[in-house]
């Protein structure tokens, strides 16, 4: 479901440092996102997809972390000039975020329905009556079963997808425009994770809210996303539609993930890998930050390249797009 008109979030030229480290670690992202879209940030582990939704949550770890540079219009404010009075007004009432694993986010010491009341109470300035029996239709909103008595429990006393549902009703309690989900269901198992995503993506067209989801999962990608920005080494290196990213990649590194995919069915083969790692974030290398680990790899690489438009809302950042060109040149020098 996309919207249409003024978008719900401008996000233009984010950069983040840590300490003294030469180059940024989060470089020049930039995207847009309409009321209930869905966009799928994804790459590999260490790529700054948690630090730029952290980053819009006001959540950064600073020091050493800090911003310098860019800017995030949320309905009209920009997160990053708001004082930290308001932030908390719009962080976990107008936005929100479900984190990785529950168990580091949830407070061990308090009861599920007191952690989700506390929320509606400071926000919409409930009674104690009433954000219960907000936390209660909350939780089964998300699906978990003998509500009342589960509000009584402690996060300990559930399963890793009670949990997760639990997360999920609390971020969702005072009906944000925009929700923020980091590796939702990484921890839990297949059958789990088809579920939550169902609830996540059924929530989302219900009350027209647009979700940020930030994956390693492809599968999850093909399944969620509205459009996709392909992050590597803190930079977007390819962004557009579900359709654009899956059917015609145009970044090696989209190539590889998408390659490095196990196919259902057929005969059984080697996985393809992308050699190589992600640069340190201390050490970021001055070019384009894939080239270490790219096969079309060139001197003019030495150099990062810029994001262009190579069709309508999709971009890529490689000189050597569009692709099947270095790939005809690649064949030919090898025949």
């Amino acid at each position: 479901m996309t919207g249409s008109g003024t978008p719900l979030l401008e996000v233009a030229n984010l950069e983040l440092r840590i300490g003294a480290a030469p180059e940024p670690i989060v470089d020049g992202v930039s995207f847009t996102l309409d009321p209930g879209e869905t966009l799928c940030i994804v790459g590999e582990s260490g790529c700054g997809k948690s630090l730029t939704a952290l980053a819009l949550m006001g959540l950064l770890a600073t020091p050493p972390l800090r911003r310098t540079a860019g800017t995030a219009l949320f309905q009209g404010e920009d997160l990053f000039a708001l004082s930290q009075d308001r932030l908390r007004q719009v962080r976990g009432g107008r936005m929100a975020m479900i984190f990785q694993e529950p168990m580091s986010s949830l407070n061990p010491a308090l009861k599920i329905g007191e952690q989700i009341a506390e929320s509606v109470r400071v926000h919409q300035g409930l009674g104690t009556e009433a954000a219960r029996a907000r936390a209660v239709e909350m939780l089964e909103r998300v699906g978990i079963p003998a509500a009342e008595k589960r509000l009584d429990e402690y996060p300990h006393q559930l399963s890793g997808g009670m949990r997760q549902r639990a997360m999920i009703a609390m971020a969702l309690a005072n009906d944000p425009s925009l929700l923020i989900a980091d590796e939702p269901t990484t921890a839990l198992d297949v059958t789990i994770q088809a579920q939550i995503l169902d609830l996540m993506r059924n929530l989302s067209e219900e009350s027209d809210a647009a979700l940020i989801m930030i994956t390693h999962d492809l599968g999850v990608v093909a399944e969620m996303a509205d459009k996709v920005a392909v992050m590597y080494a803190g930079r977007i290196v390819e962004a557009g539609s579900t359709a654009q990213i899956f059917d015609d990649p145009q970044h090696p590194y989209t190539l590889g993930l998408i390659s490095s995919m196990p196919a259902l069915g057929g005969a059984r083969s080697r996985l393809v890998t992308i050699p190589g790692s992600v640069p340190s974030p201390t050490d970021m290398p001055s070019g384009c930050r894939f080239a270490a680990r790219c096969p079309f790899v060139g001197p003019d690489c030495a150099v990062a390249p810029p994001g262009r438009e190579i069709a309508q809302g999709h971009s890529v950042a490689c000189w050597r797009a569009p692709l099947e060109e270095a790939m005809a040149e690649r064949q030919e020098r090898s025949a």
